[in-house]
């Protein structure tokens, strides 16, 4: 009896080490600007924060500085794309450019690397479709006609004169 009270002690302390190692080392990505329209093809800046532990503003463990990776994934066709961010003014202020290819949903998730891979907020994203290409060349073959007209009569008109 006094084995098995030894024993599950023993394997009481190695689950309590392994929930202790795990403990710490975690940090929230709030997004803090995004813009007002995201356009398809368009380059926008993402500004966000990382918190240690939730609160505390940070860039990163000693000596080793945060390295963001953004994960942006197309929820109707699984296209994933990812981006990396550089720390911009105020400690624990980030920024990414990023340029999604495709109108629709997009969830973005941010890994502030190295606190590993945790399981952070998924943001969900409306990209709207790039503005059709404007073909109404119509007016410049206008344009050009009348330019022609006016150098042919004053051509005509000097040759009339002389």
């Amino acid at each position: 009896m006094r084995r098995l009270l030894i024993f599950m002690c023993l394997i009481g302390l190695q689950f309590g080490l392994i929930s202790i190692s795990n403990a710490g080392g975690w940090a929230t990505t709030p997004i803090t600007k995004l813009p007002d329209t995201i356009v398809a093809d368009q380059i926008f800046q993402l500004k966000f924060s990382v918190l240690q532990h939730g609160t505390k503003p940070t860039n990163g463990l000693a000596g080793n500085p945060i390295k963001p990776e953004l994960t942006v994934r197309h929820v109707a066709s699984q296209q994933v794309k990812t981006f990396y961010a550089q720390q911009v003014g105020d400690v624990g202020h980030f920024q990414s450019s990023l340029q999604l290819p495709t109108a629709g949903e997009w969830e973005i998730s941010i890994i502030p690397l190295p606190f590993g891979n945790i399981e952070g907020e998924v943001y969900r994203i409306t990209v709207q479709e790039a503005p059709a290409a404007d073909h109404n060349w119509w007016y410049m073959g206008i344009a050009a006609g009348g330019l022609g007209l006016a150098m042919g009569m004053g051509w005509l008109i000097k040759r009339i004169s002389h």
